[in-house]
């Protein structure tokens, strides 16, 4: 029995796996999200409780975790570091350029599904959106881009993250980052 083990940041991706994994995984492939809070949490799991979650039989590891503003090969790097000297199966690092956000901004008709009130024919052809992985804070450009979300300072979360999860296209998000994942994810799922 194939066990997949989410390690992520933060909880609002757990949406995302809980939504999209059972499109891509056959019934004999399990999986369970391990969601953190934050960076140095993640960071701390991965030292103490994924040793012991990479011994279970037939274990899969996957580590997610935002870019933010740092260097993507240099954060890889340095979760393999702590990752390879406490892993004992299998186990793939995916750097989520920018932030979670750009998945979202990646699948504007996911948005629309979502949020109404919002027209992906807008901005899909716009050249600010062609490339999603570089906009600097995609949060904030997807709190000005949903209508019902106006009067919002910030943008929530988790609310945003179920709502759009489930309208998720698996093969046509221009979010390289999101492409990146969902191969690893396929290819477990047949291997």
């Amino acid at each position: 029995m194939t066990t997949i083990h989410i390690f992520t940041e933060e909880p609002s991706i757990k949406n995302v796996f809980e939504a999209i994994l059972p499109k891509i995984l056959p019934d004999n492939i399990f999986f369970r999200v391990y969601p953190h809070q934050g960076k140095q949490d993640l960071e701390k799991a991965l030292r103490s409780t994924l040793p012991s979650i990479s011994k279970i039989p037939g274990s899969k590891i996957l580590i997610t975790r935002d870019q933010d503003d740092t260097d993507c090969v240099k954060l890889k790097k340095e979760l393999r570091d702590i990752v390879e000297d406490n892993c004992a199966c299998e186990f793939s690092i995916r750097i989520i350029c920018k932030e979670l956000e750009s998945w979202f901004l990646g699948d504007m008709d996911a948005i629309e599904q979502a949020y109404p009130r919002f027209k992906a024919s807008h901005y899909v052809n716009k050249a600010e959106y062609r490339n999603v992985d570089k906009i600097q804070t995609p949060n904030k450009q997807l709190l000005k881009l949903i209508p019902e979300y106006s009067n919002r300072l910030t943008l929530p979360k988790l609310e945003t993250s179920a709502n759009i999860a489930q309208h998720m296209d698996l093969d046509g998000n221009t979010s390289e980052s999101f492409n990146h994942t969902i191969r690893i994810l396929r290819n477990w799922a047949i291997n």
